[in-house]
């Protein structure tokens, strides 16, 4: 008989499993389903909206370059701004455009494998699931990966999205090249040979120096991984964690808000004749929905909430799941949310974290979704949220029918205190004015941009605050 073991998923819903259903069966409460109905034209126009639904947009046109040179025929012959979407799941706004909104869609799949160097070339519309689908059966692995992996290549790249270990960088960080195509039509090819302030620059480059239509990154050898899942009371989780960092080690953290306990995730790779011996394994659904149905109970028993948040987490063990590298990293995400991360140094990142969960309990801050915590190595990128800095990654979520925005605020704020950078792909508040104090090479980058994009076309209202004439 298979042995059955839980994945990180089923951790998380078991935190609140038990007590949810009691408490379904006694009220006849249960999630409320999501409503399919979005937002609707507007004037015959079909509106542009991303995967949370916190942002829309009425595109006055829409395109899908078929190549890159139908695309740089595109940018040559045409006038006005435009916006590049890849798979929408960026909280912050931005794609938005009333103008043109141009999918790269059809620039998908790997177009070249290196195999001595260990370097591939894909599509910038790539998603991260099918290049690490791809990359499998070709042998080879990406050296580290986002715990969501339904983005497009291009779009991950532009944010300097992210996974886990202090020694590990961000997706970015492992680019050693790209094509990027500017505003006027002209191909450039970047690497650190060539074209080398644009590639330091477009590395992570929010969409506002042209579009890049692919990307060559170094990858590994194909890999197993043991991923080993452990809710511990808060002091012992944190003990661990300064442990964990200093060792260099793949982990996250979630920490439960309004509780005592935090529930630790580590990564070890694994030869492929242990990670075989391990298998059997069920699938399992978004660990979120369980959070969603707490919290809908919340919402009408507000008085429950202690209980079910300090209970819960007793009840789980250690858990174990082994499988390939993509299949461990990568998450399902069916529950939609909103979400705002900050990266603050490494060696102030646990006192920043105590700090996050401290202020949500003391001013009882009505959110119970877990907060994020996650180490990532420094690098060169002059926007990357991690320049030449180690960096702690905390993300904070509400569900995406709730209120997020005075939360948030709260959170914005302590995060301003220990120095910290924003996601470029999640909410924030940050304008220029503090753009240029957080990123040393911020008058490098403004330069560039306005060389390479002179009329300001790949700028929409979100991006003016960021780079204002």
């Amino acid at each position: 008989m298979k042995k059955f073991k839980l994945n990180r998923r089923d951790v998380l819903k078991a935190t609140g499993a038990g007590i949810g259903m009691g408490i379904v069966g006694t009220t006849g409460c249960s999630s409320t389903p999501e409503k399919a109905i979005g937002p609707m034209p507007i004037n015959g126009i079909m509106p542009w909206s991303n995967w949370s639904g916190n942002q829309v947009c009425y595109p006055a046109e829409r395109t899908r370059p078929r190549n890159e040179i139908a695309l740089a025929k595109l940018l040559k012959e045409t006038k006005g701004k435009i916006r590049a979407v890849g798979a929408g799941h960026s909280f912050s706004a931005l794609v938005p455009t009333d103008e043109t909104l141009l999918s790269m869609a059809r620039f998908r799949g790997i177009s070249h494998i290196n195999h001595e160097t260990k370097e591939v070339t894909a599509g910038a519309g790539t998603r991260l699931a099918a290049l690490g689908d791809d990359l499998w059966e070709n042998k080879l692995g990406m050296i580290n990966m986002p715990d969501i992996n339904t983005q497009a290549l291009a779009g991950a790249i532009a944010t300097s999205t992210h996974g886990t270990g202090q020694q590990f960088g961000s997706l970015s960080n492992y680019v050693t090249g790209l094509t990027l195509v500017t505003a006027a039509g002209e191909v450039l090819k970047c690497s650190a040979k060539e074209n080398k302030d644009v590639f330091d620059a477009a590395r992570c480059n929010i969409g506002s120096l042209g579009i890049i239509t692919d990307i060559t990154m170094q990858m590994r050898d194909a890999y197993y991984l043991k991923e080993r899942s452990e809710m511990l009371p808060l002091e012992e989780a944190f003990e661990k964690m300064e442990t964990l960092r200093l060792a260099k080690r793949h982990f996250e953290a979630y920490g439960l808000l309004h509780s005592n306990h935090i529930l630790l995730i580590e990564f070890t790779e694994v030869s492929k004749e242990e990670s075989d011996a391990h298998q059997g394994e069920a699938e399992s659904s978004d660990a979120y929905e369980t959070f969603r149905t707490l919290a809908d109970i919340i919402d009408m028993m507000p008085f429950l909430r202690g209980t079910v948040m300090s209970i819960a987490p007793r009840t789980v063990g250690v858990e174990e799941r082994y499988g390939a590298w993509n299949e461990i990293f990568g998450n399902v995400r069916d529950m939609r949310f909103n979400e705002m991360e900050y990266t603050v140094p490494a060696e102030d990142g646990l006192a920043c974290f105590r700090e996050v969960l401290n202020t949500i309990k003391e001013k009882d801050i009505d959110v119970i979704f877990p907060i994020e915590y996650r180490y990532v190595a420094e690098d060169d990128i002059w926007l990357s949220q991690f320049y030449k800095r180690a960096g702690a990654a905390i993300s904070v979520h509400n569900f995406h029918d709730k209120p997020y925005v005075p939360y948030f605020a709260e959170m914005e704020a302590i995060f301003d205190r220990y120095q910290g950078r924003p996601h470029w792909g999640k909410l924030h508040t940050k304008t220029e004015k503090e753009f240029a104090t957080l990123y040393p090479q911020w008058d490098a980058f403004k330069a560039l941009r306005q060389r390479l994009d002179p009329e300001r076309r790949f700028i929409n209202k979100h991006l003016e605050a960021i780079f204002p004439v």
